[in-house]
C-alpha cells in the first residue's frame, strides 16, 4: 500500500472512530492517547483476522473440518466404519460426526442441516433433498442352519409366505416398499415378529422362531450370528440406498471428500 493510500485509509478510520489516532508533523508522526488505548484492541484484531484466514486455508486442505452423517443403524454399523477409517487416514484433521437413528428420522436431520449427508432407501414420495444412488440392495431371507429351508440354494416368496416370517416394523421404508412389491404379486407374509433392529431379528431366526427377512447389506450380520442367508426370486425384490444431502447447503470441501469416497466405495458414479 502506498504511503497516500495509507494516510486516506487512516484518516477514514479516525473520522470513523471520531477520535485522532495520530499527530502527524512534517518529518514524523506520533501516536496520541486515543492511538495507544486503541492499540490493544487493534492488535488484537489483526491476531483474529489472521487466524481467520489462516483457519480458512485449513479447510480447504482438509486440515480441519467435519462431517456430520445420518443413517440406519445397519449402515452405521456395516457400511459406514471402514469408509470412516480410511477417510481418516487421508483427513486426520477432519471430524466425522455419525447420527445412528431410525430410517425415518435420516430425512428430518439432513433437511435441517444437523447432517450434512444421509443415507436412506429410495421412494417413490417427493423430496425436497437432493439424492443420489448410492447401492443396490438385495432383500435376503436369514435363517438357522437346520431351519427346513435352508436345505434349499434359493428361495421364492411364495415359499416364505408359508413359513413364519421376522420383519420390521410396520411403516419402516425397507418393509412398505417389500409389501409393495409383493403385492402386486399378490404375496403377503405372515409376520410372527415385527421388529425395529436387525440385530434381535438375527437372533429370533438363530433360534428358529422364523425366517428374517432383511436386505443383503446385513449378511456380514447373519454369518457372524451362524445363519444361513438365501436369495429369493419370483419376484426379485431390491432396496435403492440414496446418498441425501440438502440443496441449499453448499457442500464444504471435507464433506464433498467424505461423499466422494462413500460413493467410490460403493461403486455408485459421481
Amino acid at each position: 500500500m502506498s504511503q497516500s493510500s495509507l494516510s486516506a485509509a487512516l484518516g477514514k478510520l479516525e473520522r470513523e472512530l471520531g477520535a485522532r489516532l495520530f499527530d502527524r508533523h512534517t518529518r514524523a508522526c506520533r501516536m496520541t492517547d486515543a492511538g495507544a488505548a486503541l492499540l490493544p484492541a487493534a492488535r488484537r484484531l489483526v491476531a483474529d483476522w489472521d487466524h481467520l484466514v489462516a483457519d480458512a486455508q485449513d479447510f480447504g486442505r482438509f486440515a480441519r473440518g467435519r462431517v456430520a452423517v445420518a443413517a440406519p443403524n445397519a449402515q452405521c454399523a456395516l457400511l459406514l466404519p471402514p469408509v470412516i477409517r480410511a477417510f481418516g487416514e487421508s483427513h486426520p484433521g477432519v471430524r466425522v460426526v455419525l447420527h445412528d437413528v431410525p430410517e425415518h428420522e435420516v430425512h428430518a436431520l439432513v433437511r435441517s442441516g444437523a447432517a450434512d449427508l444421509g443415507i436412506a432407501t429410495q421412494t417413490d414420495a417427493r423430496t425436497d433433498l437432493v439424492a443420489s444412488p448410492l447401492q443396490s440392495d438385495e432383500f435376503v431371507a436369514v435363517m438357522a442352519p437346520d431351519h427346513p429351508l435352508a436345505a434349499r440354494r434359493s428361495l421364492e416368496w411364495s415359499q416364505l409366505a408359508r413359513s413364519p416370517v421376522i420383519g420390521y416394523l410396520p411403516g419402516n421404508p425397507v418393509r412398505t416398499l417389500l409389501e409393495e412389491k409383493l403385492a402386486a404379486r399378490g404375496i403377503a407374509l405372515d409376520y410372527a415378529f415385527e421388529i425395529a433392529l436387525p440385530w434381535t431379528m438375527m437372533g429370533l431366526a438363530r433360534e428358529g422362531l422364523g425366517v428374517a427377512v432383511v436386505t443383503m447389506a446385513l449378511r456380514p450380520l447373519a454369518h457372524w450370528h451362524g445363519l444361513e442367508v438365501r436369495t429369493v426370486g419370483r419376484p426379485q425384490v431390491a432396496r435403492m440406498l440414496t446418498l441425501l444431502r440438502a440443496p441449499a447447503h453448499s457442500p464444504s470441501p471435507a464433506v464433498a471428500a467424505f461423499r466422494e469416497q462413500l460413493m467410490a466405495a460403493t461403486g455408485a458414479r459421481l
